[in-house]
């Protein structure tokens, strides 16, 4: 005797369309999000490796130990301009057209205005702002620093990063991030263990870092997002952040 063959009704080919539906709508933006921090991620380090190499291949160049050596930083004539002009021998940047509003991670809130004429496009997307040149520490304190294993006992500047350019939402933690150019011509991210350092004048290599509670370096949605660049370098260049707002806002 043959068996007859099985086969789906009508209905139940449409429940199961209907939850594979309702599966693909909960699951797309969490896809979504995770494919925007992989892209963010690679290009911040990817902007962040690139002016480091090419101060570095500029201090080589000019035979020069320090950064604040370099021509660029001239202390007898430091201007946004100046700098710009000197670093152009190393980098290629271009310049832009308008004003960059920048927000915090927070609340969205106004952070600061970027003036155009002091904005540099240094690939693709990717913007830089340089301001706040020169902070030296005592001979005691870069000691201290230095015993810990530190890597910036001079700020010769503070480098700020937008990587996707005028593309919205231009916040801090977002798609902006915050470094301090050191004496040997590397970018170290605000809230990493180095900067903290720093900071804490060789006290503390996390009293000021992204897990803290100081909001000028701290990283978490209940911040103004100052310090996420060192999040995201101390957990492998990856935003692990994004998508958890409720939780650490609540924390």
């Amino acid at each position: 005797m043959k068996r007859k063959k099985q086969a789906f009704t009508l209905a139940e080919v449409l429940i199961t369309i209907g939850i594979l539906g309702v599966v693909a709508a909960m699951s797309l933006p969490v896809l979504t999000t995770n494919v925007s921090a992989m892209q963010l991620a690679a290009a911040l380090k990817t902007s962040q490796a690139q002016i480091s190499d090419k101060l570095d291949a500029g201090m080589v160049l000019e035979d020069v130990d320090d950064a604040r050596d370099l021509k660029a930083f001239d202390p007898k004539d430091i201007s946004i301009n100046t700098v710009y002009k000197g670093l152009s021998k190393y980098l290629n940047f271009y310049t832009v057209d308008e004003a960059h509003k920048v927000y915090t991670l927070d609340d969205g809130s106004l952070d600061s205005t970027w003036p155009a004429n002091q904005i540099r496009q240094i690939n693709t997307k990717a913007f830089m702002y340089i301001t706040d040149f020169e902070e030296d520490l005592k001979p005691e304190n870069a000691y201290a620093i230095k015993q810990q294993g530190g890597q910036v006992l001079r700020r010769i500047a503070t480098v700020y990063l937008d990587v996707n350019g005028y593309t919205k939402p231009n916040r801090f933690g977002y798609d902006v991030y915050k470094f301090y150019l050191a004496q040997n011509g590397r970018l170290y991210p605000v809230g990493g263990s180095d900067v903290s350092l720093f900071a804490s004048s060789g006290a503390s290599s996390e009293s000021m870092g992204w897990t803290s509670e100081n909001k000028d370096y701290a990283c978490n949605w209940s911040s103004p997002g100052y310090g996420c660049a060192g999040r995201i370098e101390e957990e492998g260049w990856k935003i692990t952040y994004f998508g958890k707002r409720a939780q650490e806002k609540k924390g």
